[in-house]
């Protein structure tokens, strides 16, 4: 990953960390895609980003899908796995724009 992309991956973690601040979250590099792992009351929730997609969009876009990000994740039922900007077979996806 680049300095750009490290730098994005901090502040998406970070926000994940202010805005679920009773959750634990860790993060790990696989396969090309940023994989952030988001424990919250005995459920485990995936959220995927594509290297492609922290390349390609600005920070200010990043952030503002956390939170809608979140909302997906936590409403009843929502999925406990999402892939952000890849349209991926068996994977919910979640468009930026």
């Amino acid at each position: 990953m680049s300095v750009d992309t490290d730098l994005k991956a901090g502040l998406i973690l970070d926000d994940f960390s202010r805005q679920l601040a009773d959750a634990q979250i860790g993060y790990e590099l696989a396969a090309g895609n940023l994989q952030f792992t988001i424990e919250k009351d005995g459920v485990t929730y995936q959220v995927e980003f594509s290297e492609r997609v922290l390349l390609e969009h600005p920070i200010r876009d990043l952030e503002k899908a956390v939170p809608r990000i979140i909302q997906q994740l936590l409403v009843a039922g929502g999925p406990c796995r999402l892939r952000v900007g890849d349209d991926a077979v068996g994977s919910p996806a979640y468009a930026l724009l």
